[in-house]
């Protein structure tokens, strides 16, 4: 019998990126390149609620 590995939480980091917004989870499963905040936001969030235990986490905008 197999038994399935769960993956601890992840936190999935939206933060700016020149022009654009970039998404990096700290389990690196999971990145991104988004041309607005708004949808980075989404994705980050979408991919969140999937995996019970994973957070999102906004960097603040630079300059």
């Amino acid at each position: 019998m197999a038994l399935a590995l769960q993956t601890p939480p992840a936190v999935i980091e939206v933060l700016p990126d020149g022009p654009r917004w970039r998404l990096e989870s700290s389990d690196q499963l999971f990145s991104g390149v988004f041309t607005d905040r708004r949808t980075a936001l989404r994705h980050a969030m979408a991919e969140a609620e999937c995996h019970p235990g994973h957070v999102v986490v906004i960097s603040p905008e630079r300059g």
